[in-house]
């Protein structure tokens, strides 16, 4: 355990980086700045660390990478600090696969707290493993964070919508691999359409039937050659 005056909170990194708090807890998402300890709901952040990173993402910046890219770069960073080898990122356009013995692993991307509360369980329920994103800038942060096998993506979304969202994740080599399945209200014939186009790999329409919902999971798992 590292001791506490080694050890500041969120607002004295933003101070640092000179960045509003808001910024800093993107990072945090992201995976550039990593939490060393927690008292109650507050994150703590270790002040060399911190102080080491600024100076990387300054240059890695400069160079004009994204929050992703940069989140790889100090990933690369760490491992050649410690000996160790940095985490394994699916090659352009690779489909996603849970490790042996390990469940799949699905991304429910909703903004109603009940939509993904009742989704979760279901699944749970199935054996895979759940993550949730309550806003379409969340669930781009959560791709990478969390690596999920699978996303299920609501379309009407705050922040990004689910088009955008989807675009996003299908033009971006180290993401574009994972199957997404949009989940919509929108269940004009245009609007699946549009789905399909920005790189959906299948949709449903809400109201759903839920063994509908996990019938397509599996679909979609066996169609891209995911094992569930």
């Amino acid at each position: 355990m590292q001791q506490s005056q080694e050890l500041i909170d969120i607002q004295e990194v933003a101070d640092s980086f000179g960045k509003s708090v808001e910024s800093i807890r993107k990072y945090k998402n992201f995976g550039i700045i990593r939490v060393s300890d927690k008292r109650g709901n507050k994150d703590l952040f270790d002040r060399d660390e911190i102080m080491s990173i600024r100076e990387r993402l300054r240059e890695l910046r400069l160079r004009g990478l994204s929050l992703a890219q940069i989140a790889d770069q100090l990933d690369l960073a760490r491992a050649e600090d410690t000996n160790t080898a940095p985490p394994q990122t699916p090659m352009s356009g690779q489909v996603p696969t849970p490790e042996p013995g390990k469940p799949l692993k699905i991304l429910i991307v909703d903004d109603e707290d009940e939509v993904r509360a009742g989704l979760c369980e279901f699944l749970e329920e199935l054996d895979y493993a759940i993550c949730e994103a309550a806003d379409g800038e969340e669930a781009l942060a959560k791709t990478f964070t969390e690596k999920p096998h699978m996303i299920l993506l609501d379309l009407r979304l705050p922040k990004i919508d689910g088009y955008q969202v989807c675009q996003t994740l299908k033009g971006n080599p180290i993401t574009s691999g994972i199957p997404i399945i949009m989940v919509t209200a929108l269940n004009a014939t245009p609007n699946k359409v549009k789905g399909i186009e920005f790189g959906a790999d299948d949709y449903i329409d809400k109201p759903f039937d839920l063994n509908e919902l996990a019938a397509r999971i599996k679909m979609v798992s066996r169609r891209l050659g995911v094992e569930v």
